[in-house]
């Protein structure tokens, strides 16, 4: 699928009225970020940012606290506050953006920046059909309040990451979200999670075996050990990449992300153990997925909130609410039930621990539980400091941050990577195999969320298509020399629309490499799908080019921007157009979705001009 089209990508420096569209609001950023909008650690200044939560004796959000109170270190060594802020959950108002002109549009988050924003994040992957409807039914009656005064989105996690509903306050939205099983909303089951009827079917075959056929009963436990291994295996991958993509929609939101997690089966081994000598020790074949995830979190501000979803089940300091549901729980083998429930509040507590939010079990309330979410993720102080140690050698490097007061309790993220852009990628490319599919292609699957990583901005016209040349005998790609082909499905046919595309990025959101004779250099990919109203794409193309501007073109660049362009044919039963950009450098990814319904023809946009 990936070709180098010289003759359908190309350089270019943007106006300045489309300068302006994409960079007023990457501006609105009040801390230190890098140049792509997102917090960074610099090799040579490694600038951190830190969201500390302080839980005062009555388990409520400590205010009030001035810089002098923290005393911060990184690996044992003291290190200097270089900025303080306190966050109260205040919404400060801001001008919202205008709306684009008509055939424009943006990635670029149309939030409102402000202290914090609450991501609902309903996993069917790791939890029972029956724990899934009772987490709706709470949310349903925690969004009954009149005035939430919070920003939510929901997110769904099955075999894939999910967007039913983007950032409101509007509780009637979210709710219709909840409610609409046509987007994905409803309970699902999941085949990669053990049912409570089927383990127990299970024990009662190896108690049946155990007194007359003893090695046949260890049989019996064994397969189903290995079996449950291997789909827990498949769940932390699919759970791994999920968080990896919400951390790529959230990044270019300003400002920290709280995510309530409702899930009944918490994967062990999806993020470090910053409290371990060798952080990685209880890790197995997953260690750099966990390490990219964890990084992209750290990046992005999100705090993960776990949030159990089968109600009591032990006694627990954040239980609360009555108790209707414990009719409901099934008992196969207690001792084993026992085991399997404290690893899961143990990877619930490392995931929080370690992301600088709490984990929340024991409780028949979930309303409670998400209210001390808001509360616990929206009062806050954020602590910026530069590290005494500017070595990108990739090592993970715990944070400390305490009070000169003591006998209260912080929450913050517990380290980071001291990784460049650049070593990310390598690492993760050496042990494994090149992966069969470009990387771009796993953000461009319909019902994915968009990749706001890299703001990305596409000026959109239509027309009619000119003639379909012949496709070649030896493969269905595009010629690099017939830009007309307009994609690279050879079967199109019938009657088609030509779309015209211009991708326009923000050169600082790119991450160029030195090159010979004072160049610099960026590979990138781009693609544009078709999807039809299944969500099977119809068309589509892929690209790869490298971009390899001179000084004074690339200092232009730095203020106007980069424009690449690509031209692809839709079928009358064409939707939707999906647009992407993945910088192969800094392995990162902006992405759009365009109902096709809202391009207005090339000659319209002339005559209303």
């Amino acid at each position: 699928m990936r070709q180098r089209s010289c003759s359908a990508l190309r350089l270019a420096l943007l106006t300045g009225g489309f300068a302006s569209l994409l960079y007023a609001p990457l501006q609105s950023q009040t801390a230190p970020s890098d140049n792509n909008g997102t917090h960074v650690f610099q090799a040579n200044a490694r600038i951190v940012v830190l969201d500390v939560v302080v839980m005062g004796k009555n388990n409520h959000p400590l205010t009030g606290l001035h810089q002098q109170d923290f005393v911060l270190s990184e690996d044992g060594h003291p290190q200097t506050i270089t900025h303080f802020e306190e966050h109260t959950g205040a919404q400060p108002l801001q001008v919202t953006p205008p709306d684009p002109a008509p055939n424009i549009f943006t990635n670029i988050p149309r939030v409102k920046p402000s202290d914090a924003v609450t991501v609902l994040l309903f996993d069917s992957l790791n939890t029972p059909l029956d724990d899934q409807r009772f987490v709706r039914e709470q949310m349903l009656k925690y969004l009954k309040k009149p005035d939430l005064g919070r920003r939510i989105a929901i997110f769904t996690l099955g075999t894939q990451l999910r967007l039913i509903q983007s950032f409101t306050d509007d509780p009637a939205l979210l709710a219709a979200a909840i409610n609409n099983r046509k987007n994905g909303a409803g309970p699902e089951t999941s085949t990669l999670l053990q049912s409570t009827a089927e383990m127990a079917a299970t024990q009662e075959t190896i108690d049946a075996l155990m007194p007359y056929a003893p090695e046949a009963a260890a049989k019996v436990k064994q397969f189903d050990a290995e079996q449950n291994s291997e789909r827990g295996e498949a769940r932390i991958k699919l759970t791994l990449e999920a968080l990896q993509e919400l951390a790529h929609y959230l990044a270019a939101i300003p400002g920290r992300k709280n995510v309530a997690w409702f899930s009944g089966a918490f994967p062990v081994a999806i993020i470090p153990d910053a409290t371990l000598p060798e952080e990685f020790g209880v890790q197995r074949d997953n260690q750099q997925e966990v390490h990219k995830t964890d990084a992209l979190l750290a990046s992005a501000q999100v705090a993960i909130y776990p949030i159990a979803a089968e109600g009591v089940a032990v006694d627990s300091s954040y239980s609360a609410g009555g108790d209707p549901r414990l009719t409901q729980q099934h008992v196969s083998n207690p001792h084993q039930d026992t085991q399997q429930r404290n690893a899961n509040h143990a990877a619930m507590d490392l995931i929080a621990k370690d992301t600088g939010g709490a984990a929340f079990y024991g409780t028949n309330s979930l309303t409670d539980a998400l209210d001390h979410v808001t509360d616990h993720g929206s009062y806050f102080y954020t602590l910026t400091y530069t590290s005494t140690n500017p070595a990108t050698d990739g090592r993970f490097r715990k944070i400390q941050v305490t009070l000169a007061r003591p006998g209260y309790e912080l929450a913050y993220r517990r380290g980071y990577y001291a990784d460049d852009a650049k070593s990310v990628q390598a690492a993760a490319a050496q042990p494994e195999p090149k992966p069969p599919v470009e990387p771009l292609s796993r953000f461009l699957r319909p019902g994915v969320p968009q990749s706001t990583q890299i703001p990305l901005t596409l000026r959109v016209t239509r027309g009619p298509a000119p003639p379909r040349a012949a496709p070649a005998a030896a493969s269905s790609h595009a010629s690099a020399g017939n830009p007309n082909q307009g994609g690279d499905n050879p079967n199109l046919t019938g009657a088609l629309t030509r779309y015209s595309v211009d991708f326009m990025i923000p050169a600082r959101a790119l991450l160029w490499d030195p090159a010979p004779g004072d160049h610099r250099r960026v590979t990138l990919e781009a693609a544009l799908v078709v999807y039809n109203r299944e969500g099977k794409a119809v068309n589509w193309m892929l690209r790869q080019i490298t971009l390899n501007p001179d000084a004074a073109h690339y200092t232009t660049a730095q203020t106007t921007g980069v424009n690449l362009f690509l031209e692809i044919d839709a079928p009358d039963n064409g939707v939707s157009l999906c647009g992407g950009v993945y910088d192969l450098n800094a392995n990162l990814a902006g992405t759009l979705q365009i109902p096709l319904s809202a391009v207005v023809s090339s000659s319209a946009t002339t005559s209303s001009r």
